[in-house]
């Protein structure tokens, strides 16, 4: 693990879930199983190119704190910053190779692909009533082909069953992004939407 660095503002959006205080208990463990876990304590999506957490660990975060606060506590040791694409979702990002101004240039390039990709996802699941998220929790590996189509898609565990999983296969090998990635843009992209439990907050509610 990398040292723990200051986190600078000008990185980072601000958090669209404010500065309430909310109880976490997240154990140190690998930082993908730990993302996953903040991502359903904190209702937020993850986008991430897949080989960036690999080996890593996260930090224990267990007591009261900010979404953001939770989030850079979880974070700190990786030699990762994170940075929110919308109101729904953010993206990590490397603390090195770049300097910081080359890391600014590179988060103001890639964030808006990143936000489209999500609400592409997203669109085409809540299209369908049986893929429509909802009391299960999904996460995928993919890459954007030059055309703006998702290519080698790979589910990393059941959405709960095997019709499901196929539906949902299907309905991304329909997603068309209005461009190609930009140059640059680290692939493949792992993505993970948190379960809702039944009666909870709608995540296609606010799907165009």
């Amino acid at each position: 693990m990398r040292p723990d660095r200051e986190w600078p503002r000008s990185r980072k959006r601000s958090s669209p879930r404010g500065e309430r205080l909310v109880s976490f208990d997240i154990p140190a463990q690998p930082l993908e199983a730990a993302l996953e876990q903040y991502a359903g304590a904190s209702h937020l999506q993850v986008l991430y190119e897949s080989t960036m957490a690999s080996g890593l660990r996260s930090t224990a975060v267990r007591g009261a704190y900010t979404y953001e606060a939770a989030l850079q506590l979880l974070l700190g040791g990786t030699g990762l910053y994170y940075h929110y694409t919308d109101q729904g979702a953010f993206t990590l990002v490397p603390a090195e190779p770049w300097p910081p101004s080359a890391l600014q240039s590179q988060i103001a390039e890639f964030s808006p692909f990143l936000g489209a990709v999500q609400s592409g996802v997203m669109a085409a699941l809540c299209r369908r009533p049986e893929t429509r998220p909802g009391p299960f929790a999904i996460a995928m590996q993919f890459r954007v082909g030059v055309s703006g189509r998702l290519e080698s898609l790979s589910l990393l565990f059941s959405a709960g069953s095997g019709a499901r999983d196929s539906a949902i296969a299907e309905t991304l090998a329909q997603v068309a992004l209005a461009g190609a990635p930009p140059e640059g843009l680290p692939q493949p992209i792992t993505m993970r939407l948190r379960a809702s439990p039944t009666g909870g907050r709608d995540e296609c509610a606010a799907v165009r």
